[in-house]
């Protein structure tokens, strides 16, 4: 699976949190266009903590 296009946002709230926004376009290439559906569930499965895990690494810089 490759991001053909992509990336975050960083929005900061009234609260003074950040809150990320994720956006990615994904697909499969070579042998990956035969898993593609089953990658794809995956990411969207860890699209949340993965969003958690760059909010604390860009809080903790």
């Amino acid at each position: 699976m490759t991001a053909s296009e992509g990336g975050y946002d960083l929005q900061s709230t009234a609260e003074g949190t950040t809150r990320p926004r994720i956006f990615n376009v994904l697909e499969g290439r070579g042998a990956g266009k035969l898993i593609a559906g089953l990658a794809l569930g995956a990411a969207r499965k860890d699209a949340d903590a993965f969003g958690r895990r760059i909010k604390a690494a860009v809080e903790a810089s």
